[in-house]
């Protein structure tokens, strides 16, 4: 969900204007405003439906019912992209809100007055799928008391809403409303900045190094929105510190996230060790071994360890340099010309196509990479190896492999699977539900059993993430250039 908060801010950020006034009529554009609003909520009630159907028509088979409530939600974050797109893009409905008398100068007010349909609309969807929520939820608990460990009950309608705000909302939220509150000042006193520095750029130039600070701030601003205190200390803390210096891994904090529900995760957050922070859920300490525990912790040593926070954010530099590219390039143009047009389609095209599915394809690559380096960090850590597999040979004790290069061991691999589909189930998920994302559980687990078993295979995913991230960086050096010389950034430091 929080790619589409991205995205809806992104266009209030970047598109002052809409590309084409497609609806400019006061009376259609507030009817299109409120069919935007409605539309999400109304296939999430569809969706909610459909999935508690589902379970209750067939309940030994849940997967059918969480995979309907999955897809569900998909088709709803989409709804709430492109209906709330098209309204910022296609409509007159900013000009609308910058004509109200509150609004006036104000920083901010008129970007959180835009998004307002939006967030009702999330909110309405949120509150559509709670009940298909909570009998997912139902069925995790029931595993839960089989287990035998501390239960959780199913949260409350309050405590659903409440994680959803945290974790999908002001998680997005907050960081790019500094950025709007930092481009509304900026623009405030555009023509003092510019008589007193000479430079006719300087308010791009200025915009674009705070969206770097907020971008390097964000972990701090963070830790403080999700509900999270410091590991306590104990056997499991030490052991985790003890493989973040086997693996040279710096960090803030290890963080205890009190998710505030049935929730299994674990996150990690932060370019630089002075910012970074390694996030884990009450509820995944609560329900799985110190082992499986480890195996999740290095998946996320390994975003880390793989700058894999570092290339989303050069990937997402990218995306900045061709808006800020766009805007230079159409400043003198009518907003309602045929050139002007076509510009901002093809831009919007190519942003769509970046972030759909060039962006899904790399966080699936990057999360193949992230679980291969906890299997070798399961290795690396000691786990024994039950059988012979390419790493060992059957060697009677692990010998400590590198991470990277290396075979993967099969023992590793298996008992890495394991615990991504026990972190599926604890949290209501499908193992067999597919991730835009992630992928499903199922085929992560296949995927690095057949890795270990087939080194040659191992070694080309490796090379294949390794090709990727030379041309993002290629990339984003070549876009950062043309636009640095665009704005004369030269000049601007010479001053």
């Amino acid at each position: 969900m929080f790619i589409v908060v991205v995205a809806i801010l992104s266009l209030v950020l970047a598109f002052p204007e809409p590309i084409w006034r497609a609806v400019t009529a006061p009376s259609a554009v507030m009817a299109t405003v409120v069919a935007a609003t409605l539309l999400a909520p109304a296939i999430a009630l569809v969706t909610t439906w459909r999935s508690i159907r589902l379970l209750e028509r067939d309940p030994h088979q849940p997967g059918r019912g969480q995979t309907a409530l999955g897809s569900g939600t998909l088709a709803v974050q989409a709804l709430l992209g492109t209906g709330h797109g098209l309204l910022l893009l296609m409509t007159d409905f900013l000009q609308l809100i910058g004509r109200l008398p509150v609004v006036g100068n104000w920083p901010v007010l008129p970007a959180v007055l835009a998004i307002i349909p939006f967030l009702l609309s999330l909110l309405l969807s949120w509150l559509a799928l709670y009940p298909a929520d909570r009998a997912v939820r139902q069925i995790a608990l029931e595993v839960y008391l089989f287990r035998g460990r501390p239960v959780r009950p199913v949260w409350t309608l309050r405590q659903y809403l409440a994680h959803n705000l945290r974790h999908q909302l002001l998680f997005v939220l907050v960081p790019m409303l500094l950025i709007v509150a930092a481009r509304d000042v900026i623009l405030l006193f555009e023509e003092n900045l510019i008589a007193l520095t000479g430079h006719p750029y300087v308010a791009d130039i200025l915009l674009g190094i705070s969206a770097g600070t907020v971008a390097l701030v964000a972990p701090e601003i963070l830790r403080h929105i999700w509900s999270t205190r410091r590991l306590p200390d104990g056997p499991l803390r030490r052991r985790l510190e003890a493989v973040c210096r086997l693996l040279g891994l710096r960090y803030r904090e290890i963080l205890l996230w009190r998710a505030g529900g049935p929730v299994a995760n674990a996150a990690v957050m932060g370019v630089f060790a002075p910012l970074r922070y390694v996030l884990i859920t009450d509820g995944l300490l609560e329900q799985l071994d110190d082992t499986k525990i480890e195996a999740v912790f290095g998946h996320e040593a390994g975003h880390v360890k793989r700058h894999h926070i570092l290339f989303f954010l050069l990937f997402a530099l990218i995306s900045g340099c061709a808006v800020t590219l766009f805007s230079l390039r159409t400043r003198q143009l009518d907003a309602a010309s045929l050139e002007f047009q076509a510009l901002a389609i093809a831009v919007g095209v190519a942003l769509l196509v970046k972030w759909t599915v060039v962006f899904g394809w790399l966080s699936r690559r990057f999360e193949r990479q992230a679980d291969m380096y906890s299997v070798r960090v399961l290795a690396l850590a000691g786990l024994p190896c039950s059988g012979p597999c390419a790493l060992h040979h059957g060697a009677s004790s692990p010998m400590a492999p590198p991470l990277s290069g290396a075979p993967l061991c099969r023992t590793a691999a298996a008992l890495f699977g394991d615990t991504l589909h026990e972190v599926a189930v604890l949290n209501g998920l499908s193992p067999q539900a597919r991730s835009w994302r992630h992928g499903s559980i199922s085929q992560r687990s296949r995927t690095l059993l057949s890795l270990a078993l087939n080194p040659r295979a191992a070694a080309r995913a490796e090379r294949t993430v390794q090709i990727t991230k030379l041309i993002i960086l290629l990339a984003a050096i070549g876009f950062s250039l043309w636009t640095a010389w665009d704005l004369r950034i030269w000049q601007f430091l010479s001053r």
